[in-house]
């Protein structure tokens, strides 16, 4: 292309999104040109039809403003003039360009042909790492002023500056990544390739600017170049833990201060370590905003001889750690602490398999093109080779071709092996002072053939009161027919495996191989015949997707026919695996030998069989009635049978194979129910004997905070749906309106959720109020980062939100919880353990439902004070708080000193305006 292109960014707002029935009300066009915005043009259109209300909340464009504004037969001509001899530039251009020549078409005008460029697919390639591809999400990436979001000359301004930004990237490509991108960009929807072609010109005429290229560059791809200063670590001698308060000042030097709290924490933790012999557990319950992270990292920088290793409950925490934390910490002992995030290999790029996806015949599917061109251009940027960087559909088969299987799985031989990740990864870790992973990496540690955890004498878990849900969400076997039946169908598809090893001999683990399909196909229908016995014999519903296994009746009564199909299948599956068994090693050898598309055809046909033997042996495990310890239940997911089980005898930290790895194990949370002097915590992970440490709060709750019951509805009205959703609907709004401060909205049902805000939706339609629902208006990241950028309104959130810890959210004033947060005692697996706990001689509702509500009523709460001067109200919409037989123990899970009061809503109002207004 010449410099001379002038590119049109367009942008239209329409009534809707069908090019039949709806119409545009605003046309805009920014004109580019080298690099800069030369021109622009916009009007609002007259649609001749009414504005439907959604659209006009959207946009902020009403009926009266297009009322007098040109029909677009009347602008067709100007629009088709100013689009002449363009290049079409659109944010989505598919629907943009369809839209605009559906109107020109209904206007008698002949329609747009011109070259086109879509900005989305330019922006996953060249800025995969963005949060978002939005307009909004780019403006905030690449700190763009966007005024009037949805507004079409805004929106199209803010595009073209998008659009500079991603033609100038394009620029810095190295000349050999931008080669083999230009080839694959041909493969791109619209013509984007003629941006990745011109700049290959460009490079080509320009041979000397190569050389400014900070990249090693093997054949075809491009990385960054390691750095390895870390191997240079000084070896430190042995620091002494400073044990008065004037020696850790004398420390700080006057540029941070310790809390009381705080310290309690680092004392108790340094003399754990240093003079504890005989004890291997301390639990620390540290209330929100004692400074948790710092209270154990300070006291254990002093011991460093061997990592230590900290596990978080996600991967965010695990970021803000190494991010925020260890920078801080860094600062107060005048020392370089290296922390290192540690995850399983799969989270890696294998450069090598990569590699293959290059040399192999293009894919036609676009987004795996899209994909491939994502990774050359963010292999150069990258230094970990972590494919959590990437803000792709990582479900996509082009993830599965290059994700990382382990070290044992690389060629030495290869053009990638010295450039590996993964062995750059375990170099890191012979220097790491903090190892981080998360509790779903350390509880699968007991699942792999080779532990992947680094040799350490010291385990820190934070946020330790998730480490029981993952640990019985890693026992729960789940074995799902929808997948059996697509591992069956893709196993009959083996015709063209040999074409694809053109030096296959007939060998005899082909001939073994050729009974997979006969094999699979008898299995297939067994399969079936069991699924539909289960199914209709057990009445599972839309209605009742779970049930326990017992519905069934007993195994020994089931009808003959029926014994005999499950006999049968069983000694089929076996059958498969044995001949799995007997060619994986031949096909790993031949895999060997391959490269491209013939690899990855193996390779796709080898996870198969892999996936297929891993699946089935949890079915046959299923079937196995001696084991009457377990807990079985069936389920229905997207109408195939699910079948789960799990033994709550094994949920036990001393089952686990990590547990005894270390010397010394500290978990720390807000809500280890120690002010309580509860065991639940220990007795949940049959923790043997632990020391305890219960610290004060940091908050006069007292003065901060108030807890308002309202005790209009009572409990068992519930019932009636529709009744209580209204109720819920008209609370919140009255609640919200009253004040108009920050609010979290917390739902026990994503079903009562979203019911909630269809109604609020409507009744504040009038209302200038930001309404945020998860799973609705997006994912609970997203929508704090929007929450926060519209300075405040309403959230509705449900499950993760009850936590106080797992993302960022800015200052709330008032927090609702709809329900007491209860698990569902009628759920099936809930039902389960329910039943394994009164065989243990317990009360499954006073030593189980009461401390897990409680648990949760504390982590919600912790959501509305984050400071010393932070104030705010909790209102409980659930009168059982304080009016049940079971609300004193309830009450006594909250923060000693906050005030709880019951009163009607009317009252509630009155009370919080004071509230606001005294204090």
């Amino acid at each position: 292309m010449k410099d001379k292109t002038i590119y049109a960014v367009v942008d239209i707002e329409t009534t809707g999104t069908s090019t039949e029935k709806d119409k545009i009300i605003q046309f805009a066009c920014v004109l580019v040109q080298n690099r800069e915005i030369i021109n622009h043009f916009s009007t609002d259109v007259n649609p001749l039809q009414k504005i439907p209300k959604h659209i006009e909340q959207l946009t902020g464009i009403s009926n009266q403003q297009v009322a007098m504004a040109p029909y677009f037969e009347d602008i067709a001509p100007i629009i088709k003039t100013l689009l002449s001899d363009c290049v079409f530039v659109a944010h989505n251009v598919y629907f943009d360009f369809a839209f605009l020549n559906s109107e020109f078409k209904r206007s008698g005008e002949e329609t747009l042909v011109m070259p086109c460029i879509d900005t989305v697919e330019l922006a996953q390639i060249l800025y995969p790492k963005s949060q978002g591809f939005r307009v909004a999400d780019l403006a905030e990436y690449f700190d763009i002023s966007h005024e009037n979001p949805h507004q079409a000359l805004s929106d199209a301004t803010v595009t073209a500056e998008i659009f500079i930004q991603l033609h100038r990237q394009i620029e810095t490509i190295p000349y050999v990544t931008l080669k083999k991108m230009a080839e694959l960009s041909v493969y791109l929807g619209v013509d984007n390739h003629l941006l990745f072609q011109e700049a290959l010109k460009n490079k080509e005429s320009h041979p000397l600017n190569q050389l400014l290229d900070q990249v090693k560059t093997i054949d075809m791809v491009s990385l960054k170049i390691k750095n390895y200063q870390f191997q240079e670590k000084k070896v430190e001698s042995d620091l002494v833990y400073p044990v008065n308060l004037e020696e850790k000042e004398a420390l700080l030097n006057g540029e941070f201060s310790f809390r009381d709290e705080q310290i309690k924490m680092m004392d108790k933790i340094a003399a754990f370590v240093a003079n504890s012999p005989e004890k291997k557990n301390l639990m620390v319950e540290a209330a929100t905003g004692t400074g948790k992270s710092l209270g154990y990292l300070f006291p254990l920088s002093f011991n460093l001889r061997k990592p230590i290793t900290i596990s978080t409950s996600t991967i965010m925490l695990q970021e803000q750690l190494l991010e925020e934390s260890i920078p801080q910490l860094e600062t107060i002992i005048s020392r370089e602490v290296i922390g290192l995030i540690v995850k399983s290999s799969r989270h890696f790029i294998d450069l090598h398999r990569f590699y293959q996806t290059l040399l192999a015949e293009p894919n036609h599917q676009k987004q795996y093109i899209i994909n491939q061109m994502a990774v050359l251009n963010w292999l150069r940027e990258t230094e970990t080779g972590d494919l959590d960087e990437l803000n792709l559909n990582k479900n996509h088969l082009f993830f599965e071709h290059i994700e990382h299987r382990g070290l044992h799985t690389l060629k030495k031989d290869s053009l990638f092996f010295e450039e590996d990740f993964l062995r750059f990864l375990e170099v890191k870790k012979q220097v790491a002072d903090l190892i981080l992973i998360n509790h779903a990496f350390l509880c699968e540690d007991s699942f792999r053939q080779e532990s992947l955890l680094p040799e350490s004498s010291i385990l820190v878990i934070d946020e330790a009161h998730k480490l029981v849900h993952t640990l019985e969400d890693k026992q729960l076997v789940r074995v799902s027919f929808r997948r059996l039946y697509s591992l069956l169908k893709k196993m009959r598809e083996i015709d063209d495996l040999k074409e694809h090893a053109p030096t296959l001999k007939n060998t005899d683990w082909l001939h073994q191989l050729e009974l997979l399909p006969i094999l699979s196909v008898e299995g297939r229908d067994d399969l079936q015949w069991l699924e539909t016995f289960m199914m209709s014999t057990s009445g599972l519903s839309t209605s009742h997707p779970e049930k326990d296994m017992s519905c069934l009746g007993e195994y020994s009564e089931w009808p003959i026919a029926m014994k005999k199909n499950v006999k049968e299948l069983m000694t089929i599956i076996r059958e498969m695996n044995e001949v799995i068994d007997c060619v994986l090693v031949p096909i790993s050898g031949l895999m060997k030998q391959l490269n491209g598309a013939d690899l990855f055809t193996w390779l796709e046909y080898a996870n198969v069989l892999t996936a297929f033997k891993e699946e089935s042996q949890k079915l046959i495990a299923y079937f196995k009635h001696e084991e009457n310890e377990q807990t079985r239940l069936i389920g229905l997911e997207k109408q195939h049978l699910v079948l789960k089980a799990i033994n709550f005898e094994k949920i036990s930290i001393q089952e686990t194979t990590w547990y005894n790895k270390f010397d010394k194990l500290i978990f720390t949370s807000g809500t280890l129910q120690l002010d309580i002097a509860s065991d639940y915590f220990e007795n949940q992970l049959d923790l043997p004997e632990p020391e305890k440490l219960l610290l004060g709060e940091n908050f006069c709750y007292e003065n901060q905070a108030e807890l308002l019951v309202v005790t209009d509805f009572n409990d068992q009205d519930s019932g009636n749906f529709k009744k209580y959703i209204a109720y819920l609907a008209h609370s919140v709004r009255d609640i919200y309106l009253s004040q108009t401060k920050s609010m979290l909205v917390l739902f026990t049902s994503h079903q009562v959720l979203q019911a909630v805000y269809q109604e609020l939706n409507n009744e504040l339609a009038q209302e200038e109020v930001e309404l945020f629902a998860q799973g609705i208006t997006g994912t609970k990241e997203k929508i704090a980062k929007r929450f926060a950028q519209s300075s405040g309104g309403i959230i509705l959130g449900a499950n993760s939100f009850w936590e106080g810890v797992d993302f960022n959210l800015p200052d709330l004033d008032i927090i609702v919880m709809t329900k007491l947060p209860f698990d569902p005692p009628k759920r099936p697996l809930i039902e389960a353990k329910y039943r394994y706990l009164e065989q243990q001689g317990k009360n499954p509702f006073y030593d189980e439902a009461i401390p897990q509500a409680g648990s949760r009523l504390r982590q919600g709460l912790g959501r509305l004070l984050r400071s010393e001067t932070d104030k705010g109200i909790v209102v409980v919409l659930d009168s059982r708080m304080t009016l049940s037989s079971y609300s004193t123990k309830l009450l006594n899970y909250l923060p000693k000193g906050l005030k709880v009061t019951n009163h009607s809503l009317e009252e509630t109002l009155a009370e919080m305006t004071r509230f606001f207004t005294e204090k």
